[in-house]
Protein backbone atom coordinates (compact mmCIF):
# COMPACT_ATOMS: atom_id res chain seq x y z
CA UNK A 1 0.00 0.00 0.00
CA UNK A 2 0.86 3.40 -0.25
CA UNK A 3 1.19 5.97 2.60
CA UNK A 4 2.46 9.09 0.75
CA UNK A 5 -0.68 11.27 1.49
CA UNK A 6 0.28 10.13 5.39
CA UNK A 7 3.14 12.49 5.02
CA UNK A 8 5.47 10.42 7.26
CA UNK A 9 8.81 11.13 8.34
CA UNK A 10 12.04 10.05 6.45
CA UNK A 11 12.71 6.94 8.75
CA UNK A 12 9.18 6.72 9.89
CA UNK A 13 7.52 3.60 8.07
CA UNK A 14 3.86 2.26 9.27
CA UNK A 15 3.99 -0.33 11.37
CA UNK A 16 0.51 -1.28 12.07
CA UNK A 17 -3.37 -0.71 9.85
CA UNK A 18 -5.99 -0.46 12.24
CA UNK A 19 -9.44 -0.72 10.48
CA UNK A 20 -13.20 -1.29 11.99
CA UNK A 21 -14.22 -5.15 12.14
CA UNK A 22 -16.20 -6.07 9.05
CA UNK A 23 -19.31 -6.61 10.52
CA UNK A 24 -19.93 -2.59 11.50
CA UNK A 25 -20.81 -2.71 7.67
CA UNK A 26 -22.77 -5.90 7.15
CA UNK A 27 -25.10 -4.47 10.04
CA UNK A 28 -25.41 -1.41 8.08
CA UNK A 29 -25.88 -3.16 4.89
CA UNK A 30 -28.51 -5.76 5.91
CA UNK A 31 -30.96 -2.48 7.77
CA UNK A 32 -30.80 -1.33 4.26
CA UNK A 33 -31.43 -4.46 2.46
CA UNK A 34 -35.00 -4.88 4.69
CA UNK A 35 -35.32 -1.20 3.87
CA UNK A 36 -35.47 -2.17 -0.01
CA UNK A 37 -38.23 -4.61 0.90
CA UNK A 38 -40.15 -2.63 2.95
CA UNK A 39 -42.60 -0.74 0.81
CA UNK A 40 -43.43 -4.53 -1.05
CA UNK A 41 -44.08 -5.11 2.99
CA UNK A 42 -45.98 -2.94 3.69
CA UNK A 43 -48.01 -2.39 0.27
CA UNK A 44 -48.43 -6.76 1.09
CA UNK A 45 -49.91 -5.41 4.32
CA UNK A 46 -52.13 -3.03 3.20
CA UNK A 47 -53.52 -4.89 0.53
CA UNK A 48 -54.34 -7.68 3.27
CA UNK A 49 -55.79 -5.31 6.33
CA UNK A 50 -56.93 -2.21 4.40
CA UNK A 51 -58.02 -3.14 0.86
CA UNK A 52 -60.12 -0.08 0.27
CA UNK A 53 -57.20 1.55 0.29
CA UNK A 54 -56.92 0.22 -3.15
CA UNK A 55 -60.59 0.77 -4.32
CA UNK A 56 -59.75 4.90 -4.41
CA UNK A 57 -59.79 6.02 -8.00
CA UNK A 58 -56.82 8.01 -9.37
CA UNK A 59 -55.89 9.36 -12.68
CA UNK A 60 -53.38 8.40 -14.69
CA UNK A 61 -51.40 4.91 -14.32
CA UNK A 62 -50.73 4.55 -10.60
CA UNK A 63 -48.18 1.64 -10.93
CA UNK A 64 -46.02 3.88 -12.92
CA UNK A 65 -46.12 6.66 -9.83
CA UNK A 66 -45.41 3.92 -7.95
CA UNK A 67 -42.46 2.16 -9.61
CA UNK A 68 -40.86 5.90 -10.20
CA UNK A 69 -41.09 6.99 -5.81
CA UNK A 70 -40.14 2.94 -5.27
CA UNK A 71 -37.09 3.92 -7.56
CA UNK A 72 -36.32 7.23 -5.89
CA UNK A 73 -36.12 4.86 -2.53
CA UNK A 74 -33.64 2.69 -3.70
CA UNK A 75 -31.41 5.35 -4.98
CA UNK A 76 -31.87 6.77 -1.25
CA UNK A 77 -31.09 3.65 -0.46
CA UNK A 78 -28.23 3.53 -2.85
CA UNK A 79 -26.76 6.68 -1.49
CA UNK A 80 -27.00 6.05 2.24
CA UNK A 81 -24.94 2.89 1.36
CA UNK A 82 -21.86 4.53 -0.50
CA UNK A 83 -22.13 7.23 2.35
CA UNK A 84 -21.76 4.17 4.70
CA UNK A 85 -19.22 2.47 3.06
CA UNK A 86 -16.92 5.69 2.56
CA UNK A 87 -16.92 5.93 6.41
CA UNK A 88 -15.96 2.27 6.93
CA UNK A 89 -13.31 2.20 4.76
CA UNK A 90 -11.69 5.90 5.56
CA UNK A 91 -12.23 5.36 9.33
CA UNK A 92 -8.17 4.31 9.91
CA UNK A 93 -5.42 4.27 12.52
CA UNK A 94 -2.14 4.34 11.21
CA UNK A 95 0.63 3.17 13.97
CA UNK A 96 4.47 4.09 13.35
CA UNK A 97 7.68 4.12 15.13
CA UNK A 98 6.99 7.26 16.37
CA UNK A 99 3.23 7.87 16.35
CA UNK A 100 -0.64 7.40 15.57
CA UNK A 101 -2.20 9.34 13.00
CA UNK A 102 -5.77 8.58 13.17
CA UNK A 103 -8.08 9.42 9.90
CA UNK A 104 -11.43 9.78 11.37
CA UNK A 105 -14.07 10.42 8.39
CA UNK A 106 -17.00 12.35 9.66
CA UNK A 107 -19.21 12.80 6.54
CA UNK A 108 -18.24 12.02 3.11
CA UNK A 109 -16.45 15.42 2.49
CA UNK A 110 -15.09 15.89 6.04
CA UNK A 111 -12.12 14.24 7.68
CA UNK A 112 -10.20 14.31 10.65
CA UNK A 113 -6.76 13.75 10.71
CA UNK A 114 -5.27 13.58 14.05
CA UNK A 115 -1.85 12.05 15.50
CA UNK A 116 -0.20 11.44 18.65
CA UNK A 117 3.35 10.56 19.86
CA UNK A 118 3.82 7.43 21.62
CA UNK A 119 5.62 9.99 24.69
CA UNK A 120 2.33 11.77 25.25
CA UNK A 121 -0.02 8.15 25.41
CA UNK A 122 -0.74 7.76 29.24
CA UNK A 123 -3.03 4.84 28.35
CA UNK A 124 -4.72 2.26 26.18
CA UNK A 125 -8.02 0.50 26.94
CA UNK A 126 -9.92 -1.81 25.75
CA UNK A 127 -13.46 -2.69 25.94
CA UNK A 128 -14.63 -6.26 24.40
CA UNK A 129 -18.55 -6.73 25.40
CA UNK A 130 -20.76 -9.16 24.98
CA UNK A 131 -20.41 -12.96 23.03
CA UNK A 132 -20.64 -12.04 19.06
CA UNK A 133 -17.59 -9.28 19.82
CA UNK A 134 -15.50 -11.94 21.84
CA UNK A 135 -16.35 -14.19 19.21
CA UNK A 136 -15.14 -12.28 16.31
CA UNK A 137 -12.45 -10.34 18.13
CA UNK A 138 -13.67 -6.92 18.08
CA UNK A 139 -13.90 -4.39 20.42
CA UNK A 140 -13.24 -0.77 21.22
CA UNK A 141 -9.74 1.06 21.87
CA UNK A 142 -9.42 3.88 23.69
CA UNK A 143 -6.07 5.88 23.66
CA UNK A 144 -5.43 8.43 26.82
CA UNK A 145 -3.18 11.05 26.05
CA UNK A 146 -1.01 13.10 28.82
CA UNK A 147 -1.46 16.47 27.10
CA UNK A 148 -2.92 19.47 29.14
CA UNK A 149 -6.53 19.30 27.55
CA UNK A 150 -6.08 15.22 28.28
CA UNK A 151 -7.67 14.58 24.93
CA UNK A 152 -8.54 10.76 24.00
CA UNK A 153 -8.97 9.25 20.86
CA UNK A 154 -11.40 6.36 20.98
CA UNK A 155 -11.96 4.12 18.34
CA UNK A 156 -15.30 1.28 17.94
CA UNK A 157 -15.72 -2.49 17.10
CA UNK A 158 -11.57 -2.40 16.03
CA UNK A 159 -10.65 -5.84 14.92
CA UNK A 160 -8.40 -7.52 16.84
CA UNK A 161 -8.50 -4.96 19.92
CA UNK A 162 -5.66 -7.23 21.78
CA UNK A 163 -2.93 -6.82 18.58
CA UNK A 164 -3.37 -3.23 18.77
CA UNK A 165 -2.75 -2.30 22.28
CA UNK A 166 0.17 -4.77 22.05
CA UNK A 167 1.75 -2.68 19.29
CA UNK A 168 1.15 0.37 20.93
CA UNK A 169 2.39 -0.28 24.27
CA UNK A 170 5.62 -2.20 22.70
CA UNK A 171 6.31 0.95 20.62
CA UNK A 172 5.56 3.26 23.66
CA UNK A 173 7.95 1.17 25.97
CA UNK A 174 10.28 1.38 22.58
CA UNK A 175 10.01 5.46 22.91
CA UNK A 176 10.69 4.84 26.76
CA UNK A 177 14.03 3.14 26.51
CA UNK A 178 15.25 5.37 23.85
CA UNK A 179 14.30 8.71 26.14
CA UNK A 180 16.09 7.18 29.17
CA UNK A 181 19.72 5.59 27.31
CA UNK A 182 21.20 4.83 30.60
CA UNK A 183 18.35 3.18 32.20
CA UNK A 184 16.39 3.79 35.02
CA UNK A 185 16.94 7.31 37.01
CA UNK A 186 14.68 7.29 39.66
CA UNK A 187 16.32 6.58 43.17
CA UNK A 188 14.43 4.25 45.42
Amino acid sequence: MAYEALHLEKDEHVILEVRKHWIVFAGHAIGLIFCAFLPFIIFTFLKIYAPQVFSISLPGNVYALGLFFYTLWLLALWLSFFVDWTKYYLDVWYVTEKRIIIIEQKYLFDREVSNVRFDKIQDVTIEVDGFIPTMLKFGNVKVQTASEDNFNFFMTTVRYPEEVRRVIFSQHNEIGDRSFPFGNTQSS
